[in-house]
């Protein structure tokens, strides 16, 4: 039997100062100067209560273990608007609040050099989204039942299989009335339920390489802001994903490479589509799309304490029903390349340094592909040194370090623009306990 129940938790608070809304931008304005913005009045602040729990129990081979989360977070925001009698002012406060608890059991059984990992749980959450005033808007249940069996082969020939399934059943419920056809006007009720599998195994053919294939369907539920602000009068459909990997990769921890070919068909992807509700912009299931591509990843010891790292993505996103089956997706790069190099000596000392390349892509409303423009390509670079001692660690961190104009998010053709951060510099400390 193991020592006994434990029960570590955690409580955090974390409140962003606050900060202004700056708007977007069209192109002209933002190569002229990036830091303006036509609503120098409109700003927020949000603040964060996190809550965790966790205990576990060993019963032989058996390991029962659960979780319990709570987490809160409260948004107030200031919009002032322009109208004929002068400046209008809209406050706003509203909450979101997740419970969610989590048992599971695991088992181990070995026999010889085959190895079976059983794991089984169940997820409860709670999700509710209010106001100040108004108490709760809309409010979500979700029960899901898991179970993933693993058979690992550890002798000479090394081998895997894996094997999971998930069903969850969602029940929503709006305290809002509900206007047919106006996305800003509560969903009605309703229930959703969803299933997820997945198989997988890996062989390692010879010493130093590990061929691997899998195969499922995984899902995502939009949640209460989403359906809250939506195009369509019934609740967003969850969005579905059919995915296929191949891979291979070679080496040692000290060098090593991996390459893999993957393949997602998405139906009723939920997305931010920026020409509904007059342009305003709603949350809406677009038409099936695919997303295929490689991804290469690469590590090497340097000496000195020194490790390089490095990732390449190429993804070919486009819609593959609809009327713009064969077109390009929006918001999609082809290329994302990092690469890293990172100092690990003793004595509690860390840093690293990296740079991130993305490719062009199309404006988000840019849906036909007619857009002559596309997002520019950008360059970034960071670093981040950290001194521990004890259970202290502080860190000096610094993000866009050659303070580049950039933007990744643009919701027009050349305009709709949000740009990027610029230099950011953050000291920070830490206790762990």
């Amino acid at each position: 039997m193991g020592a006994g129940w434990h029960a570590p938790g955690a409580a955090r608070r974390k409140r962003a100062p606050g900060c202004a809304f700056p708007g977007a931008l069209t192109l002209p304005e933002f190569e002229q100067d990036p830091t303006q913005t036509h609503t120098p009045h409109d700003f927020g602040d949000l603040a964060t209560d996190r809550v965790t729990a966790f205990a576990e129990q060993r019963i032989g081979s058996v390991e029962l273990a659960a979780e319990l989360s709570h987490r809160e977070r409260e948004v107030n925001s200031r919009y002032e608007y322009q109208t004929a009698s002068g400046p209008t002012v809209l406050e706003s406060t509203g909450y979101t609040r997740q419970t969610q608890f989590s048992p599971r059991l695991r088992q181990i059984a070995r026999s010889g050099t085959l190895l079976n990992e059983v794991v089984a749980g169940i997820d409860l959450t709670r999700w509710e989204r209010g106001a100040a005033g108004v108490g709760a808007i809309s409010i979500r249940d979700a029960r899901a039942v898991y179970l993933r069996d693993e058979l690992r082969l550890e002798g000479a020939l090394k081998a895997r299989l894996a094997l999971g399934a998930r069903h969850e059943k969602f029940e929503k419920e709006d305290t809002r009335g509900y206007e047919a056809g106006n996305p800003f006007s509560g969903a009605p009720n309703g229930t959703q339920s969803q299933n997820a599998w997945t198989l997988e195994g890996s062989i390692d053919p010879i010493a130093g390489v590990t061929l691997h294939a899998k195969a499922g369907q995984s899902y995502r539920v939009p949640n209460a802001d989403e359906n809250a602000y939506r195009s369509s009068d019934g609740l967003l459909d969850v969005q579905t994903s059919r995915d296929l990997e191949i891979g291979i990769s070679a080496g040692s921890t000290a060098r090593g490479v991996s390459a893999r070919v993957f393949r997602h068909r998405l139906r009723n992807e939920i997305f931010f589509d920026p020409t509904l509700a007059g342009g305003w912009g709603a949350n809406t299931n677009l038409d099936p799309t695919r997303r295929r591509g490689v991804e290469v990843d690469g590590h090497a010891d340097l000496g000195a304490d020194l490790r390089l790292t490095g990732h390449w993505q190429h993804v070919q996103a486009e819609f593959t029903e609809g009327p713009n089956a064969g077109r390009g997706m929006v918001l999609v790069p082809k290329n994302v390349l990092t690469a890293r190099l990172a100092w690990l000596p003793a004595g509690g000392h860390s840093a690293d340094i990296g740079a991130q390349y993305v490719s062009t892509q199309r404006y988000g409303n840019d849906f036909s592909n007619d857009c002559g423009a596309r997002i520019p390509s950008y360059t970034t670079f960071d670093a981040r040194y950290a001194y521990r001692v004890g259970p202290w660690e502080f860190a000096l961190a610094g993000q866009n370090l050659a303070d580049r104009d950039y933007f990744s998010q643009a919701y027009g053709c050349r305009s709709g623009i949000y740009p990027g951060n610029g230099r950011l510099l953050k000291l920070s400390a830490r206790y762990d306990f």
